[in-house]
């Protein structure tokens, strides 16, 4: 075999090889998401690891498009192969973009808008859970489509920590390590329901001036989170400062910010603050 049959056959296992790893990334990426947006927004990884690292990432990037080109027309079994994985991609992808719900939309209008519906229910929420939490304590519960996406438990002052519960039996003793009940962790899911937030991150054990204040996450958008930031202080102008110059945070008034935090630089903020803002 010649020295150029072997760097044939070398290019060609890569070419196979790039262009199945483009059909699990796809699989993978449609799977583990909640909705389209979601999708796409999964894709940053992908995006900075290319800008990043463009001398390994761009001559792959390369071989796959020239597999797709090279393809066309397919005359032999092996560009047929190729050809066909690359129109398997393409439909994967379409797939899942139809099949996946579409988000619900959220700006600092409709944030406005819940926030003066439910003010009093949100302030019961977040009274409730300081009471029922032992000092030093915190607490992170999120859910998604009514499952649970994200469940923290911890106590400084005993240096536990938890993130991950196996059963109901093990939850009952994890959550007494913080001075709640499950009867009680009820109560907060109901209080969360009354006020429309899907999400709490309220801790006890934050001294601090500046982390003095409690998370309710209102929605998800994606990978992006839209929630209410609720400080236990009056904001300095150097905080307000701080807020109003950056995309992802919206100064509602002295005490009460609205933010977006989402998984990749440029998929987070607000697109109506300038409009938002004026009209103030």
């Amino acid at each position: 075999m010649t020295l150029k049959n072997v760097a044939k056959y070398l290019y060609r296992t890569i070419e196979l090889l790039l262009v199945l790893a483009v059909t699990y990334g796809i699989a993978t990426i449609g799977i583990h998401s909640h909705d389209n947006a979601e999708m796409t927004g999964l894709l940053s990884p992908f995006i900075v690891a290319i800008v990043w690292c463009w001398f390994i990432t761009l001559p792959l990037i390369i071989i796959i498009i020239a597999s797709f080109i090279r393809a066309i027309p397919p005359k032999t079994l092996y560009k047929k192969v190729v050809l066909s994985i690359h129109v398997f991609n393409i439909l994967l992808w379409s797939l899942f973009y139809l099949i996946l719900p579409e988000p619900t939309p959220c700006d600092a209008a409709i944030m406005e808008q819940h926030y003066k519906k439910h003010k009093k229910e949100m302030e019961e929420l977040c009274n409730y859970v300081h009471a029922t939490l032992d000092d030093s304590c915190s607490i992170v519960l999120n859910y998604r489509n009514e499952k649970i996406e994200e469940f923290r438990l911890d106590n400084k002052r005993k240096g536990f920590y938890c993130s991950k519960l196996n059963n109901e039996q093990e939850l009952a003793f994890e959550l007494s390590r913080i001075g709640i009940t499950v009867q009680e962790l009820s109560i907060i899911r109901e209080k969360m329901n009354q006020a429309g937030i899907i999400g709490i991150e309220i801790d006890k054990k934050c001294n601090q001036h500046s982390d003095d204040k409690d998370i309710l996450l209102y929605r998800w958008y994606g990978v992006n989170k839209y929630q209410f930031a609720i400080y236990h202080h009056v904001l300095t102008k150097e905080e307000k400062q701080n807020i109003l110059r950056l995309n992802q945070f919206i100064l509602y008034n002295d005490s009460v910010v609205f933010e977006s935090y989402g998984g990749y630089p440029g998929g987070r903020g607000f697109p109506d603050k300038k409009t938002f803002e004026r009209s103030k």
